[in-house]
């Protein structure tokens, strides 16, 4: 072998990468002179998990795996994380932070690798600060190519497609708008026009569909013949009507309509009426628009009309999700279509009531809060009032809690389930005067229980809603000043967001748990997302930061405390990504037919996946060790 003549072809192929190409000639040079060259027979373990890196290995020809911990004598394909070939380098990330690797790192096959030592490594950096910078940046620079992959994994069929093998109970309009045979033509029509829909399904006394009613049956049978709008809803109907079960797949009501020439698609259970799916469910609803669903949204008059928008809502977003929308931009779309539809609930419910006169500010708690809802969310939100002179805050509480209780059932039937921890406005405890919160807020601050504590976490990430801004706004800033100086709240608060640590050991890359209905995986909300919600919180309440956001939290708080902008970045990054793998594990979960949920099996994840699956646990285990390191400092 040619080694000389391997290593100038390497060196020059090297030069066309970033981030050589961008380095001085002297340094490449240089780089060229300390390069050794190593064989690397197929089944050569390079690297071990805990054993310290003495250096950096260029590939030049073959692949290199790295494989989870406790299979260092495997071959096993569901235990591989990922593969390295030609022009990558590693263990870089280990090397920069001077800690062992967590894989075992094997020649996929008879492989030929170039050398660099850690000594050369480090003064490598030292000489060139484009290759410093590259190093430092290289987990965000991962993390960032994970977006590429969301969008194969989802695109690889058409939206069309994907939807036609879609069981239609995940398509359906449950709830459809239904009238009993022997209703007059004239009373079915104003129904129609009340609920803004193009349809009506005609039923008997048992539920049992028997035809449907369209506004082109009203046109060519009724209208166009000048029928008499007095005549039975049955005999104008559509009654060669043909069913479909909930279970049947998109295809089967997109076969009925082209074979029978129906728009819509009547589908029953166990005989009875379920739902109807139309064209626009199955065709046309990747083409809603924001701005469409806002104005439906600002338009809508009755609460039916708001929870078909509801459903498009999360169509729109799934269809986001395949476009490649990233995660903390899909958030705040949720968040603020979400926003609309339940201020749009709440301006119907108000219509018409008596407050008495008392101002009002309806505010959302936790992840809401924070502008970083998901696919899967229940109800957070609370009530801060200013009570009117002419009475006392019991009083003015007993006037909104009848409003605050009909609300939250009307948003828990758009989809907003209910709190299983009644943080709710209908919950006395979450209706409070603009004193009552401060006193609350106050002893939390002030005597930190560990329950203080978990309620910190969900209702200092309060956000205005709807109504009086101004009262929620003199809350925040009341806030923002009642927690400096409170060194003993910040340090428990520090304790209780390390309670948790990133689910990766020394002895293998991810410790699972034994869910009982989800074995061997990993909460990403609990282990993995929380563990940098949590440490955010902390600093932008010790910073005074008033976002809500988490990423906007950090990228704030590491302004004001002039951190390198590469550690912020990366732990915004593995944010982000631990985000996106959350929101896609809950879409393929409802797409699969189950529960939406946050636990997945690490080693069901692709390659790349899994390999930012780690990284971004690391960082959350960088960012809680500063966290620790800063707040420690604090108390001594």
């Amino acid at each position: 072998m040619d080694v000389n003549s391997d290593s100038r072809g390497f060196i020059s192929e090297l030069k066309r990468h970033c981030p050589f190409d961008r380095m001085d000639e002297v340094h490449i040079s240089w780089l060229a002179e300390q390069l050794e060259p190593v064989e690397m027979p197929c089944g050569t373990v390079v690297l071990n998990p805990g054993v310290p890196c003495d250096a950096l290995y260029f590939i030049s020809r073959g692949v290199i795996r790295l494989e989870a911990m406790g299979n260092s004598n495997s071959t096993d394909d569901q235990k591989v994380l990922a593969e390295l070939v030609q022009g990558e380098v590693f263990p870089l990330e280990a090397l920069e932070e001077h800690r062992p690797v967590f894989s075992t790192f094997r020649a996929g096959e008879d492989t030929f690798c170039f050398r660099l030592t850690a000594d050369n490594f480090d003064i490598l950096k030292q000489k060139s600060t484009i290759f410093s910078d590259f190093c430092r940046y290289r987990a965000a620079s991962f993390l960032e190519q994970s977006r590429r992959v969301y969008r194969l994994h989802f695109s690889h069929q058409s939206v069309e497609q994907q939807r036609l093998n879609t069981p239609l109970s995940l398509l359906m309009k449950p709830h459809p708008l239904t009238v009993e045979t022997g209703k007059p033509v004239r009373e079915v029509v104003a129904a129609m026009y009340e609920r803004d829909l193009d349809y009506i399904v005609v039923i008997d006394c048992e539920l049992q569909p028997r035809g449907i009613f369209t506004v082109r049956d009203l046109l060519r049978k009724v209208v166009v013949p000048c029928g008499d709008l007095n005549m039975s809803v049955e005999d104008v109907m559509s009654s060669s009507l043909q069913t479909l079960p909930i279970s049947a797949l998109g295809y089967e009501a997109a076969l009925l309509m082209a074979e029978q020439g129906f728009h819509h698609v009547v589908l029953v259970d166990n005989g009875k009426l379920a739902g109807v799916v139309t064209e626009r469910e199955l065709f046309n609803l990747q083409r809603v628009s924001l701005s469409q669903i806002n104005a439906e949204i600002q338009t809508a008059r009755d609460l039916d009309k708001l929870r078909s928008i509801a459903g498009d809502i999360r169509i729109l977003c799934e269809n986001m999700v395949i476009e490649g929308v990233t995660s903390d931009q899909l958030t705040q779309i949720i968040s603020t279509l979400n926003d609309h539809l339940v201020s749009r609930v709440l301006e119907l419910i108000l219509t018409g009531s008596d407050l008495k006169g008392i101002r009002v500010a309806w505010t959302v708690f936790g992840s809401e809060g924070r502008m970083e809802q998901t696919f899967s969310t229940d109800q957070d939100n609370g009530i801060i009032f200013e009570t009117p002179e002419d009475m006392d805050a019991d009083a003015a509480r007993e006037i909104l809690l009848p409003v605050a209780r009909r609300f939250n059932q009307i948003l828990d039937g758009l989809g907003f389930t209910l709190c299983k921890g009644n943080i709710m406005a209908g919950n006395p405890d979450c209706c409070l005067s603009f004193e009552e919160w401060q006193r609350r807020f106050a002893d939390w601050i002030q005597t930190p229980t560990p329950e203080a504590l978990l309620n910190a976490n969900v209702f200092f990430d309060f956000r205005h809603l709807y109504g009086d801004a101004t009262i929620s706004d003199r809350l925040r800033l009341w806030l923002v000043e009642a927690v400096k100086m409170q060194p003993r709240f910040f340090l428990l608060m520090m304790e209780n967001a390390l309670e948790r640590t990133p689910p990766i050991g020394f002895f293998r890359d991810f410790v699972v748990d034994d869910h009982k209905e989800h074995p061997n995986t990993i909460d990403i909300k609990q282990n993995g997302v929380t563990l940098f919600v949590d440490a955010a919180r902390v600093y932008a309440l010790a910073c005074g930061v008033t976002r809500g956001n988490t990423r906007q939290r950090l990228l704030a708080v590491g302004d004001l405390k002039k951190w390198p902008q590469s550690e912020v970045n990366a732990w915004a990054e593995a944010f982000l990504f631990l985000q996106s793998l959350r929101i896609r594990n809950q879409l393929e979960s409802r797409r699969n037919g189950g529960l939406m949920h946050n636990r997945l099996n690490p080693y069901e994840l692709n390659n790349l996946d899994r390999k930012f699956f780690l990284e971004s646990l690391r960082q959350a285990g960088a960012l809680q060790k500063r966290l620790s390191s800063d707040f420690s400092q604090r108390m001594m």
